[in-house]
């Protein structure tokens, strides 16, 4: 699977070049700017050996664009373009099209609405997820680990409430149980596929399916590759409601309502518990095709992951926080000193389940990790497994592991 390409109409330039120039000539308007035309050659052959006279033009585009427009149109393809031209200078960012995913779910206001619109998001990015694997499968009849990977990407998109509880009405009700899921033959796991997949994407907005289109630009060839970004973006997503749970969680902590500081808390805890259906996803990449990717991703790591870092910059407090007001654990431990531990009894409890689960999910990081690539470095400048063994020993909230030093032994 590591090998199969994607389908080689869209290899040749020709027809992205035509487009391009006519948009050009055309007035390089943002609302007519021609991303599939781009897009089919980016995804044939891979951002990495896309045509230099291509990627010269969509750099030209990108140094024209006016920086002050409003528009929507406008601030979609500002942030979009520079992910055709990274190819020497890319990073995280740019790679997983994470800004242009926030850029959507910001759109669409503030408070909830961003809430409502990253669940719904999450949704969309596994069903064209799934899409994509189920066609692969049928090109690939034989091929039990695809089988396998389409098997993990139907579960995780039936039980996509988990991840994302504010989008059920996206996802239609399905009676398979994940024992039904495994025991689906071939034939059936195609319609199953296809069908749920459909269903989910014509359910969503037209922008949301654009965005989610728009934001595949894979580096290779490589069809195993869809997978992994796919997989990077959901991750994504999940770091960004756990951070914003956090957030509101402080808040509300600090204005003397732990209980529903608590309910934040267990929210966050559960998105990140249902992160093993991702992983389970991610478990089907061969070692040989991942060893191709990380040729091309150099310097793309998850460690450059803003959301990331800001779950564990709220969490407690960091040398490199990016935020201005008390992290939780700071709040938690002015009214810990003010009312006593019964005080906040129920809040400890919950923090610890958030802790625990924050951890396990990084243990089974470190674990795949470990499988897929060894003990080589990682693409980030990091030491690899070897970091995230280091990193998964590090509590969410110290202030709940009284001796430290066991873990700060463990990390130095």
């Amino acid at each position: 699977m590591g090998g199969v390409r994607r389908p080689g109409r869209h290899r040749s330039p020709v027809k992205a070049l035509n487009h391009l120039h006519r948009w050009w000539r055309g007035g390089a308007s943002a609302a007519s700017f021609p991303y599939r035309p781009v897009l089919g050659h980016f995804q044939a052959v891979g951002r990495n050996h896309a045509d230099p006279g291509l990627v010269a033009t969509l750099r030209a585009a990108r140094d024209v664009l006016p920086a002050g427009h409003d528009d929507v149109r406008a601030l979609v393809l500002r942030q979009w373009l520079p992910s055709t031209v990274d190819q020497e200078d890319g990073d995280y960012d740019t790679y997983a099209g994470v800004s242009l995913l926030n850029l959507l779910a910001d759109s669409y206001g503030s408070g909830e609405a961003v809430d409502d619109t990253l669940d719904a998001l999450q949704v969309v990015i596994l069903a064209d997820l799934l899409r994509y694997e189920t066609s692969a499968l049928a090109e690939e009849p034989d091929l039990l680990r695809q089988q396998v990977r389409v098997k993990a990407c139907l579960r995780a998109l039936t039980r996509a409430d988990e991840l994302a509880p504010r989008a059920r009405g996206l996802v239609p009700a399905n009676p398979l149980g994940d024992n039904a899921i495994r025991d689906l033959g071939r034939d059936d796991l195609l319609a199953r596929g296809a069908e749920l997949s459909r269903a989910v994407r014509s359910a969503a907005s037209p922008a949301m399916r654009d965005a989610v289109e728009f934001a595949m630009l894979p580096t290779t060839w490589l069809h195993d590759e869809v997978m992994f970004i796919r997989s990077i973006q959901s991750f994504e997503v999940v770091y960004r409601q756990v951070a914003r749970c956090l957030e509101r969680a402080t808040a509300a902590l600090d204005a003397g309502r732990p209980a529903a500081a608590s309910d934040e808390l267990r929210d966050a805890t559960r998105r990140i518990t249902a992160t093993s259906m991702l992983y389970r996803i991610l478990t089907s990449m061969p070692p040989d095709a991942f060893a191709i990717i990380r040729a091309y991703t150099h310097g793309r790591s998850a460690v450059q992951s803003r959301s990331f870092r800001l779950v564990e910059q709220y969490s407690a407090p960091s040398a490199e926080s990016e935020f201005p007001g008390p992290s939780l654990q700071e709040v938690y431990e002015a009214r810990l000193a003010a009312g006593g531990p019964a005080s906040l009894s129920y809040l400890t409890e919950t923090m610890r389940g958030l802790d625990s689960a924050w951890r396990l999910m990084k243990r089974t990081h470190w674990g795949i990790t470990l499988k897929v690539i060894g003990r080589v470095p990682g693409t980030g400048g990091t030491a690899g497994a070897a970091y995230l063994e280091q990193a998964a020993a590090r509590p969410l909230f110290p202030v709940l592991h009284p001796r430290q030093d066991d873990w700060r032994d463990r990390i130095a």
